[in-house]
């Protein structure tokens, strides 16, 4: 079976609420942030009246059709604000409008903020967003056994050079891998994964890096340094076979013929199906010395690269 490898790298969509749909998603905020006074942010979700905001719930439907069933991911514009507090209000809102927020640590934070915290690499233990490392091409569903519907990452800040979002196509990977049928009975087997950072109790959990969806779409489960780790802590080495079938892997991800590259700007919110799409950043340099810590009065104008992440389950 010949299949074109270009049809799959059609570029990202890039879509924006209509001016009623975002003053509703104002609204939904407003009301929550009434009814959250004295909690985290992101600890009660946001709900709307599909009578009384109908505007928006017909255009967040429209975004989780082309999300489910069309181009699998896209870049939802205008949501760029002054303040770092009223963008995590924003996006929090938003996200959990759109689906089930899902637990994203072992302090049952729903949203994480994706930065350079100047501190360990992720092969001294670091999770992949504490870091401005690049090139390690993932999903972010490898710490949850359970997979994650709908990914979002939005901007806040860009960093003063790199930090390009690069995008594959799982469909692509497997197009190109179809030449080899060994490896792909290879990465179908399972393999040994860790909920890294996921809880205070370390747990691994096995699981293929390649299935399939109900429709027959490739599904990709693949971090390959979490996995190595994993396999260490199990105490069972990687075969051979699983060491090529990783090689292999790794060399079409990093093929730019299956890869799209996105800048995002401040403002600008990626959503995609995590299954489906593998991510991962280029290298980048911020404007200011790393820190650990960011106070919400800030504003993001004042701030190194800084992302906000989101893991959603369908409602």
């Amino acid at each position: 079976m010949n299949i074109n490898v270009s049809d799959f790298r059609q570029a990202v969509s890039k879509v924006r609420l209509s001016k009623c749909a975002f003053d509703e998603l104002l609204s939904a905020r407003e009301l929550l942030a009434c009814e959250s006074q004295g909690a985290r942010f992101d600890t009660k979700a946001a709900y709307i009246n599909s009578l009384q905001s109908s505007v928006l719930s017909e255009e967040l439907d429209r975004i989780r059709t082309m999300i489910d069933h069309e181009c699998h991911v896209l870049i939802l514009d205008g949501f760029k604000v002054e303040k770092l507090e009223n963008f995590k209000s924003l996006i929090w809102t938003f996200g959990s409008l759109l689906g089930v927020p899902m637990v994203q640590n072992h302090l049952g934070h729903k949203v994480i903020e994706v930065y350079d915290r100047g501190g360990k690499s992720i092969e001294e233990g670091a999770r992949y967003h504490q870091t401005r490392q690049g090139a390690y091409v993932h999903n972010d569903g490898v710490s949850d056994p359970l997979p994650i519907d709908y990914l979002i990452l939005a901007c806040g800040q860009q960093a003063l050079l790199g930090g390009e979002s690069i995008l594959i196509d799982a469909s692509a990977v497997y197009a190109e891998l179809m030449a080899f049928p060994e490896i792909l009975e290879e990465l179908k087997c399972n393999f040994f994964f860790e909920n890294r950072g996921m809880s205070d109790e370390e747990q691994l959990f096995k699981a293929p890096i390649l299935s399939f969806s109900n429709e027959g779409i490739p599904l990709i489960r693949y971090f390959r340094v979490y996995i190595e780790s994993a396999h260490i802590k199990a105490g069972v080495p990687l075969t051979v076979a699983q060491c090529q079938a990783l090689d292999f892997l790794d060399t079409v991800l990093d093929q730019s013929s299956v890869q799209q590259r996105v800048l995002l700007e401040s403002g600008q919110v990626l959503i995609s199906a995590d299954n489906k799409f593998l991510h991962t950043h280029t290298h980048f340099i911020d404007r200011n010395t790393p820190r650990c810590v960011i106070d919400d009065a800030e504003s993001l104008s004042d701030l190194n690269r800084y992302m906000l992440r989101m893991w959603l389950r369908k409602q």
